[in-house]
């Protein structure tokens, strides 16, 4: 490792430093993390109805990757990279139904399972062989009822990363099977913010921050019943709501869900739900340059009529929280780039509750494992 990567993270016992601002603003610590975390860690193709039939595909633009999932004619899903292995053209464009794979330069025509099925003129070239160039896959798997994909072939599974995920979230959100799509999220297009992707990441795992800076959100949820639960990759937050009327959005009492968690899984994501009618959503932190990230996600609920406090919650949440959420970060960015930042204390001792920044530490520690670098900061190239 560079000698710009060396770094103290745990210079006292029981005392926990965050990271220096150079993690934030080094375009050379970026691609790193590129190629060490993103281009190896599990994340979100979107909800599985979206790929309800044979031939129903999406696509996604991710790190430096154009990708499309698409489901076979056998049911099954495959993820393969969005490029023509002719001339590298982009096959498929946002979402739809198709019975090939057809690139709209040459006509190179691709099976749903990622095989070439005709090349134009091939028959003339010397020695082509088909089989040679089918897609390059991507790694798929279904966990509950999300597409998980991941650029190494030989990743680990994502259920084995994170053991008992599935079952906290089902024994929490019982109800998650019987959920649809909201209209207004069958898109994977999200906002995008002038930070590095872990000064998102810092703000979205402590609530350290909430009480000076969504007020709201403490009026809508019992602070005092906060409590924060650590697993090797990912961590589970969760508190009561017992203020049916509050300053973010209102309920009807008794609720359906009278609770907030949210499930933070290394590096970049967070499934989670808000108190009120049955609700959940995934949101993914995307990387897009050392100081511009994007945010993107699928919102689910109960299928028929949207009621008025659905409305208001997810008015509240797009244009509450979310807003303030995101000028937080981008302060923070233009801060951490600057010769008065230094590394400060985390407050990481147990009770780990609203107040406590243990989890930014855990996932700082998991990321610089990722890039090599110890404990003590050192590491090999």
């Amino acid at each position: 490792m560079t000698d710009s990567l060396v770094l103290e993270l745990e210079p006292e016992r029981d005392r926990h430093a965050s990271l220096p601002g150079r993690f934030y603003t080094e375009p050379a610590i970026f691609e790193l993390e590129k190629e060490r975390i993103f281009a190896r860690a599990w994340q979100y193709a979107g909800h599985i109805s979206r790929l309800s039939a044979p031939g129903r595909y999406i696509t996604l633009s991710f790190l430096d990757e154009q990708l499309v999932f698409v489901r076979g004619a056998n049911g099954e899903i495959e993820g393969f990279h969005n490029v023509c292995r002719h001339r590298a053209h982009r096959l498929l464009e946002g979402s739809g139904c198709v019975s090939s794979i057809v690139c709209p330069y040459h006509a190179w025509r691709y099976g749903l399972d990622g095989r070439l099925e005709h090349a134009r003129n091939a028959e003339n070239v010397k020695g082509f062989e088909r089989s040679e160039f089918s897609l390059r896959p991507v790694k798929v798997e279904r966990f509950l009822d999300f597409l998980m994909f991941n650029l190494d072939l030989d990743a680990p599974g994502f259920a084995t990363q994170v053991p008992g995920l599935a079952e906290e979230i089902r024994t929490w959100a019982p109800w998650l099977g019987e959920l649809v799509l909201e209209e207004r999220a069958k898109g994977l297009a999200g906002d995008t913010l002038c930070c590095n992707w872990k000064v998102l990441v810092d703000n979205c795992v402590e609530c350290l921050h909430c009480q000076p800076s969504h007020p709201a959100f403490t009026d809508l949820v019992d602070m005092d019943s906060y409590r924060i639960e650590l697993h090797p990759m990912h961590t589970t937050h969760i508190a009561k709501c017992r203020k049916p009327r509050n300053r973010a959005y209102h309920y009807r009492h008794p609720a359906a869900v009278d609770a907030v968690a949210f499930w933070h899984v290394w590096p970049n994501l967070t499934f989670g739900f808000f108190p009120g009618t049955v609700n959940f959503g995934v949101f993914s932190i995307d990387p897009l340059g050392v100081s511009l990230t994007g945010a993107r996600g699928d919102n689910l609920r109960a299928d028929g009529p949207q009621k008025a406090e659905e409305v208001e919650r997810r008015r509240y949440i797009d244009e509450v929280l979310w807003p303030e959420d995101r000028d937080i970060c981008e302060a923070v960015q233009r801060g951490v780039g600057s010769r008065a930042y230094t590394p400060h204390r985390l407050s990481v001792s147990p009770p780990y509750d609203a107040r406590s920044e243990v989890v930014c530490h855990l996932m700082q520690r998991l990321s610089l494992a990722a890039l090599g670098v110890g404990s003590t900061g050192e590491g090999e190239q």
